[in-house]
């Protein structure tokens, strides 16, 4: 027998000396068969999700590849950042009214057989516009009770405690919302050693380098 499609086999339920059945209702299932390269992604995507990527593709904002197509990103449970690219190709056409969700399925290339059938994983699907964002280091954030928060520098070199409120993390680093400002200069190693209203001495570095050291004096 000849499968019409590539993919991944299943153990064999059936040996030779085993009687077979086709006919219907009875018919006999001999093995499975999976594809593995693409491999298609579902998820659902709750109704406010939907609607601010509705709006953005009405609005022709919505960011797509060469193609077209919607790009999104998919992260295994044993994966940091979102590695795999893949694009959307359909939504279900009504939401599921008991769960407020809707349908969304992805197509993901699957060369190196990484992505296993079966597997949990995240998705990340754009919606947003693409616009400029401020991002920082995890290891300028700090966590007081409910709140964020980052140590900056005053114009003294002196050290300013700063709420901040963050988005998603890209590459290693978090989205600042809202708190700092562009130029702003933040405390990323030692912050453990200071505390607001500190005198320090700096030692900057630029954008993309080695994180900044702060020596307290």
């Amino acid at each position: 027998m000849r499968a019409p499609i590539d993919g991944r086999v299943s153990r064999a339920f059936l040996t030779v000396g085993n009687y077979v059945s086709g006919g219907p209702g009875a018919m006999s299932l001999l093995t499975t068969l999976v594809s593995v390269d693409p491999v298609y992604v579902y998820a659902d995507i709750d109704e406010d999700s939907m609607l601010r990527f509705n709006a953005l593709v009405q609005a022709g904002k919505m960011e797509t590849n060469g193609n077209g197509q919607t790009p999104i990103e998919l992260q295994l449970a044993d994966e940091t950042g979102f590695p795999h690219r893949g694009h959307i190709e359909s939504f279900d056409n009504r939401l599921d009214p008991n769960t407020g969700s809707i349908l969304l399925r992805a197509v993901f290339s699957n060369e190196d057989g990484r992505i296993v059938p079966g597997l949990f994983a995240r998705i990340r699907v754009p919606l947003s516009e693409r616009h400029p964002a401020l991002l920082v280091s995890e290891r300028a954030i700090g966590t007081d009770q409910a709140q964020k928060y980052v140590l900056t520098l005053t114009a003294s070199n002196t050290v300013a405690y700063t709420a901040v409120k963050l988005g998603p993390a890209v590459e290693g680093k978090r989205i600042v919302r809202s708190g700092l400002l562009a130029g702003e200069k933040i405390i990323v190693n030692g912050m453990e050693r200071v505390r607001p209203g500190m005198p320090v001495t700096p030692q900057e570095q630029g954008a993309g380098a080695e994180p900044v050291k702060m020596a307290g004096r």
